[in-house]
């Protein structure tokens, strides 16, 4: 994807969508493919959500989703002392007409576009989903059509960009929840890419696909 690695601050949740659903429809129609199953790394897990929103052509094909590291960048970016000043100018630029303007390069390391450090960092902004001040509606409000396909919540418990204040156990239990029940899975010490869980994180995965991912499939795993 485009926004893959220090892409991310160029594009936008609409961009991903559609570069989402033009693979799905290359799977399905080139491949012949009987469904897929979704997985969202941290900003992927936005990406995913918002998908499934559009309704696009190809979401029907979407059989399971898992979302792995489903983190608040803004709480993250709150901890950091240039923030709400970019934030200011960020929405200062979005106002002029500028929002596809690149901020400073002291607002992130890769290249970012005032729109998307809006959406990032800002309260409610188009990526805020998993932030611990959400209340029950507002996470409903994000995440509850996710209720109408299995998805498969991991959370590393020592997610290094998940601040000390927040409560881990409850606020992925309350993502679950407005998920519509979806599956968690706690990952005890596992950082945010879970390089030091793999194992642990794989089977979880494995598990979840050989039960929710389509059933006319040649299994790597049988």
């Amino acid at each position: 994807m485009s926004s893959s690695y220090s892409g991310y601050g160029t594009s936008s949740l609409e961009q991903d969508a559609m570069e989402i659903d033009q693979l799905i429809s290359y799977l399905i129609n080139k491949e012949n493919s009987e469904g897929v199953v979704l997985l969202g790394h941290s900003t992927g897990c936005q990406d995913i959500v918002h998908y499934m929103r559009t309704n696009a052509a190809c979401s029907r094909a979407v059989r399971a989703a898992i979302l792995q590291a489903p983190v608040s960048d803004r709480e993250y970016r709150a901890t950091l002392p240039e923030t709400a000043a970019m934030i200011d100018l960020a929405t200062s630029m979005i106002k002029e007409g500028l929002g596809s303007d690149l901020m400073p390069k002291e607002a992130d390391p890769s290249p970012i576009t005032a729109y998307r450090y809006n959406s990032l960092c800002a309260y409610m902004g188009d990526d805020d989903m998993f932030s611990s001040d959400l209340n029950e509606h507002q996470l409903r409000m994000r995440l509850g059509h996710m209720s109408s396909t299995p998805c498969q919540v991991i959370f590393s418990m020592d997610d290094e960009y998940v601040p000390e204040y927040v409560d881990k156990k409850a606020l992925v239990e309350r993502f679950c929840r407005a998920m519509g029940g979806a599956e968690k899975v706690e990952i005890e010490y596992g950082n945010h890419s879970l390089s030091n869980r793999v194992q642990e994180a794989v089977q979880a995965i494995i598990d979840f696909v050989k039960r929710e991912g389509p059933k006319g499939w040649d299994d790597p795993w049988s």
